[in-house]
């Protein structure tokens, strides 16, 4: 943790309107003249930016108190605050650790005082003594805030504690009115150190009640479950956040599709990519189009698998896509538009040689089906010249001398 001017403000003065007689400091504690008006001048030195001198006076008066324990600790704090004023954290600590340790100062100002101990300890990252501190402190005050059981989980989380961290932010969450966000994040944290997983579920959920308008907290949410395997509730927790617009990017979304895919939702996931792609969220490219025309086909919706195709306008670029495209024009009975993507396909020269011999097979059929005999023998005879199509080659060819 860095080193940060942590802002002590440190009452030196308990009661300095007090100052009375001899009499009325018998019945309750009090200055005297002499040392409230070394105090003042101190604050005057101090003010002046003079701090060596102000050091200096109190370390003088502080040697005349030895039999005075109350006037002693409020001397200390004043030190200890004349180092923080320069920053000298380490400095601060031995002369406010002290007045502490003489317990002289009324409930409240000696806990405000130890509190402010441990927050030294806190700022010279010394956070075995500040935990110490803070359970004897934790211990010792009726309604301790909602931020010293902060401070306690942060020691602990400094030190790699995180099992012991996680009680302190529970209940820092729970006494607040208000918690901050930063709290539950902490506690995320200590969860997946641990690798607590149905902990971190269920606390993100809270953080999503409280902060729906964090994707992180929702992209969280679906890493846990898809971990836990609990595939239907990572679905449904990425539907509600693309329904809140916070799946955006394309690999997120293609994440979204492919898990409807998973969970067998196909048509869900061809109108999805579909819908994307028309927005400018996902890339109109061969790929995504292939994805959409996939799940078309598994959704068994044959006429829109044969649109993305069409879409991606790929029979040149592609012909394997090509050859996928006029298989499903073959299984719509679209002949022309068969016999036209084959005859492209083919011409680019692209396909390898079992897919060349597949595309002259498929094209043969295509033209007896148009009653193009003579056009549907010279296809066959060019599939007969590759080995995985020349059996069914010569198969037609009698097939058609027979007819």
């Amino acid at each position: 943790m860095k080193k940060q001017h942590i802002g002590l403000l440190i009452v030196l003065l308990w009661g300095i309107s007090s100052v009375t007689s001899t009499t009325h400091a018998a019945k309750k504690k009090s200055l005297s003249q002499h040392t409230y008006k070394m105090l003042m001048a101190a604050q005057e030195s101090l003010g002046a930016g003079d701090t060596g001198r102000a050091i200096s006076s109190l370390q003088k008066l502080l040697a005349e108190l030895e039999s005075r324990p109350y006037e002693q600790a409020i001397v200390l704090q004043g030190l200890s605050h004349a180092y923080i004023s320069q920053e000298k954290y380490r400095s601060a600590i031995p002369p406010l650790k002290q007045s502490v340790a003489l317990r002289a100062l009324p409930d409240e100002p000696q806990q405000r005082a130890h509190y402010n101990l441990i927050r030294l300890y806190m700022a010279t990252e010394d956070f075995a003594e500040a935990i110490s501190q803070l359970e004897i402190w934790l211990d010792q005050v009726k309604t301790p805030p909602a931020e010293a059981y902060v401070m306690l989980a942060t020691a602990h989380l400094q030190l790699e504690h995180y099992q012991s961290a996680i009680e302190p932010l529970r209940t820092a969450i729970k006494i607040s009115k208000t918690p901050k966000e930063s709290w539950y994040q902490s506690l995320l944290g200590a969860y997946n150190e641990l690798e607590q997983h149905d902990h971190c579920a269920t606390l993100l959920h809270t953080m999503l009640q409280r902060f729906p308008d964090r994707p992180n907290y929702w992209r969280q949410l679906v890493g846990i479950q898809l971990t836990q395997e609990r595939y239907h509730d990572a679905l449904a927790t990425m539907e509600l956040a693309y329904l809140r617009g916070h799946i955006k990017s394309e690999k997120e979304l293609l994440n979204l599709a492919q898990l409807y895919l998973h969970l067998n939702a196909p048509y869900k996931a061809a109108a999805l990519i579909e819908r994307e792609i028309k927005q400018g969220h996902i890339d109109k490219s061969e790929k995504s189009w292939e994805h959409v025309a996939n799940a078309w086909l598994l959704a068994r919706e044959t006429s829109k698998a044969i649109a993305a195709l069409e879409s991606a306008g790929i029979t040149a670029r592609n012909p394997q896509l090509g050859l996928q495209l006029a298989r499903l024009y073959i299984e719509s009975r679209r002949w022309a538009e068969a016999d036209d993507t084959l005859s492209a396909i083919i011409d680019t020269g692209k396909l390898d040689a079992a897919d060349t011999g597949q595309a002259w097979m498929l094209l043969g059929i295509v033209r007896h089906e148009t009653k193009s005999t003579e056009a549907a023998r010279t296809a066959f005879i060019q599939a007969g010249k590759y080995r995985k199509t020349a059996s069914s080659a010569r198969q037609w060819l009698a097939f058609l001398d027979q007819t």
